[in-house]
């Protein structure tokens, strides 16, 4: 039991101090009653607070994770190199343009900072400590929570991307994923743009 607990102590701490960049599914749906059809061209739309890099690289690479999957797609920044105005006239005469059968929209769905404490008393194999037995159990977690530990800050960020059919205008598709502290490179892009195709590609879509 004890050997448990401090394997599984050690597995918490070990990933909040890491920090590293991570990214998973949250949730994944899609409209079983849709009919079945190609989804190809795919127009991708990444929306990114008026920033062309991120919107550039986030499209380019979603174009290659379908070109994987043999799929074609258009990423939108090759057709209008500004963003797409919010209205349905803009995004209409886009989506005409790039002759697309669906359309792949992308945004930041929610953006936070998260702080764990860590204390110092905190130590792998310690033998002081038997989470079974009252009068050790107490003074190592009292102590454990008097000492001096530290503050470790995290960024969690949460994208939704949805697939419209362009014939019935319905969404046949929608996924989110979570990821910790990303760093905006390709390679965080091509982590998140990998997970929706392979989903995409799961669900027969």
């Amino acid at each position: 039991m004890k050997t448990i607990f401090f394997l599984f102590s050690y597995l918490v701490i070990s990933i909040l101090l890491t920090g590293c960049s991570s990214t998973q599914l949250l949730s994944s749906w899609n409209d079983k009653s849709a009919q079945k059809s190609p989804i190809e061209p795919v127009l991708i739309i990444g929306v990114a607070n008026n920033n062309p890099t991120i919107r550039n690289i986030y499209e380019d690479t979603f174009v290659n994770s379908f070109a994987k999957a043999k799929i074609l797609a258009i990423p939108s920044h090759t057709i209008s190199e500004q963003p797409i105005e919010p209205n349905e006239q803009s995004l209409r005469s886009i989506i005409k343009k790039a002759a697309a059968g669906t359309v792949l929209i992308t945004h930041i769905l929610d953006a936070k900072e998260e702080n764990s404490f860590i204390p110092s008393s905190y130590v792998v194999g310690s033998n002081s400590y038997a989470p079974g037995r009252l009068y050790s159990y107490y003074p190592f977690v009292r102590s454990s929570v008097s000492d001096m530990g530290s503050y470790v800050n995290k960024t969690i960020v949460v994208l939704e991307s949805n697939l419209y059919d362009v014939k019935t205008e319905n969404l046949i598709w929608s996924a989110r994923t979570k990821s910790i502290d990303p760093v905006m490179t390709k390679k965080y892009y091509q982590g998140i743009t990998d997970i929706l195709t392979s989903d995409l590609t799961s669900k027969h879509l």
